[in-house]
């Protein structure tokens, strides 16, 4: 008698632990990665060539039934001295095996890059000539913020490129030699945005006999 009643407890303890352990809830939830800063980020290209610097933002992730998690990948990098968009990707997984992904977008930025385009440059007039019709362009640089350069400028030929650098509205331009022949003595630059991106500029030249020749100019954007 005493054999049975050991055997339907042993039983009844079995079943009991089948029951149970059928019964446990089984994790299927995945952690969750949390970006301080949100995921997407612009920053600036460096005033100054190659000094650019980048820091990944702070990542924590916690799991329902493991809670933090320490051990987060990232792959991906970000050159900060040259314009472009980065993708960051951060994953992680807990105990039971679920994994988590988290991706951040990372804009490296000309300011100056709302300049850039093809210009009607058809006002353009000077003393001594008359208006001169032409398209230039501006382009902007892809390592240095604020940097831009003029393709074409004020009628010269596509081979004449001058540099320089925007500011508040303006936009400095360093005199320098514009072809063989000609010197840019002086040059001052203004910029509107609205309606659309519009450009005056006031400029002084000399040529080879050194004859001096003010003009003004302004380009409308395409």
């Amino acid at each position: 008698m005493k054999k049975q009643v050991f055997a339907l407890a042993a039983v009844a303890m079995i079943a009991g632990t089948l029951t149970f352990t059928s019964c446990a809830k089984e994790d299927t939830v995945a952690p969750v990665i949390t970006v301080t800063g949100g995921n997407s980020f612009t920053q600036n290209l460096p005033a100054i060539f190659g000094q650019g610097t980048w820091t990944n933002p702070t990542v924590t992730a916690t799991d329902d039934e493991d809670g933090e998690i320490t051990s987060i990948n990232v792959s991906g990098t970000v050159d900060p001295d040259l314009a472009g968009t980065y993708t960051l990707t951060y994953t992680c997984s807990d105990a039971a095996g679920n994994m988590a992904t988290e991706t951040v977008t990372v804009n490296i930025v000309n300011e100056a890059q709302f300049l850039a385009g093809t210009y009607d440059a058809d006002s353009d007039t000077c003393q001594q000539s008359t208006v001169i019709d032409y398209d230039g362009d501006v382009n902007v640089s892809t390592t240095v913020n604020n940097a831009v350069s003029f393709n074409d400028f004020g009628g010269f030929g596509n081979n004449v490129n001058l540099a320089g650098t925007r500011g508040n509205g303006t936009i400095t331009v360093n005199a320098q030699a514009i072809d063989g022949t000609s010197n840019l003595l002086s040059c001052t630059m203004t910029y509107s945005t609205t309606p659309s991106t519009i450009i005056n500029y006031n400029y002084t030249w000399a040529d080879a006999q050194s004859n001096i020749e003010s003009c003004s100019s302004i380009w409308i954007k395409q």
